[in-house]
Order: C-alpha cells, then sequence, then structure tokens
C-alpha cells in the first residue's frame, strides 16, 4: 500500500508527529491504558495555519487560547477543533495502544513505550513504498538516555529499509501539528480507557485511521 496516495500528491519528505495520551505510571497510581498516535501529512505548513487561524479566531471571541492541549480544553474548544480535521484535506492517522498489567513498572512500561513507537515506525515503512524521508517529531515525554534508546531503535528501522530520515523530540504542545496528533491520541484514549468513541468517530469521518496491535504485521 502506497502512502502517498493514502496522503496527497507526492512531496519531498513526509512529516510525522507523534504524541501519547495516558501516562507511564503503574496501573492503579495512573491510567488504565498507554496510547500514542501519529498524524502524517505531505503539507505541514498549510495544515498548521488551518490551527493558526482558529487560534487567532478564539483569541478574537474572548477565550485565552496559547495552544490546544485535547484534555484541558472545553467543550467548546473542542468542538471547534475537531471541525478543522474537514479542511485537512488527505491525511493519513496511525495508533496504537496497550492496556497496562498490573505487574508493570514505570520501566517496564517506558520499554512499551518504546515498542509503541517502534510499532507506528514499521508500520510507515510497509505504507512508504515510494521510500520518501522521513521527518519524526515525537513528544518530549522520555528522559534524555530513553530518547537516544529509542532514536538508536528507529533509526534502525528507517535505515534497514534505506528511508532517510530525521529524527527530533520536541514538546507537541508548541506545534501546530503535534496539537492534531495530541486531539488523535487522547480521542483513541477516551474510548480504550472511557469505552467513549464519539471523538474518534468525529475525526474518522474526515481522516483515514489505521489502527495496530503490538505484534501485528504491518500494512
Amino acid at each position: 500500500m502506497e502512502i502517498v496516495g493514502q496522503l496527497t500528491e507526492p512531496s519531498s519528505a513526509i512529516f510525522i508527529f507523534i504524541d501519547e495520551s495516558g501516562d507511564l505510571l503503574p496501573k492503579g497510581l495512573g491510567s488504565n491504558h498507554l496510547v500514542l498516535s501519529a498524524f502524517l501529512t505531505l503539507s505541514p505548513s498549510s495544515i498548521a495555519s488551518s490551527i493558526v487561524n482558529l487560534r487567532y479566531r478564539l483569541l478574537g471571541k474572548g477565550l485565552n487560547i496559547e495552544s490546544f492541549h485535547a484534555t484541558d480544553d472545553s467543550r467548546l474548544v473542542r468542538r471547534e477543533f475537531f471541525q478543522q480535521f474537514t479542511t485537512f484535506g488527505n491525511c493519513l492517522a496511525i495508533s496504537v495502544g496497550i492496556k497496562k498489567e498490573g505487574t508493570q513498572t514505570s520501566q517496564s512500561l517506558l520499554e512499551k513505550y518504546k515498542q509503541l513507537l517502534k510499532a507506528i515506525a514499521k508500520e510507515i515503512v510497509a505504507l512508504n513504498t515510494d521510500k520518501l524521508p522521513i521527518i519524526l517529531l515525537i513528544d518530549s515525554t522520555l528522559d534524555k538516555y530513553s530518547r537516544s534508546d529509542a532514536k538508536r531503535e528507529l533509526k534502525y528501522v528507517f535505515l534497514s529499509s534505506k528511508i532517510d530520515n530525521f529524527i527530533y523530540f520536541q514538546s507537541m504542545k508548541r506545534d501546530f501539528c503535534g496539537q492534531i496528533a495530541d486531539y488523535i491520541a487522547w480521542s483513541h484514549f477516551q474510548k480504550v480507557e472511557r469505552d467513549n468513541d464519539s471523538y474518534l468517530l468525529k475525526i474518522g469521518e474526515n481522516l483515514k485511521m489505521r489502527f495496530l496491535v503490538l505484534d501485528d504485521p504491518p500494512g
């Protein structure tokens, strides 16, 4: 399956923004699930402009919006943000999550986090039949050591498939496309944690989505 065909016309690179929902605390001390979601686009500037315009429009209505974050946003702001998905054109989302086990520690959940990242990377490789370069931006949740470890493993996935890539760890709260990834991850989290799929349905009406399960073959 071609990733370009799922997104839009060919471009020089695929930009991928990854954010998580849930936490890395053991079950009972934090969330019951951990979700990672990726937002893929060949046109990050034009996509980001729609979120920028929304922010300025809401500021003009008296809403103090510094950045969009699904967990903290009001129902009104969420409704306005979800409406932006109708303007994105051909983009793609990939999402994967786990249900925490009672025996898992924070350290073992760090390993699961890296496995989720690798699952998304392998899916991207399987879809990227044109071998376009990858620019991967991942939320800065992981500590410095875990970032280095995750980056090394992701580099291996991409380089073994001869795909040029750049991997960055940055705050998704500060990136307008990253805020889209946040909303996707939060919506998936609401389904698995709260049994509420209404938000995913809103996204699915306008955005192609692929849901992964760990250890499932990509593609």
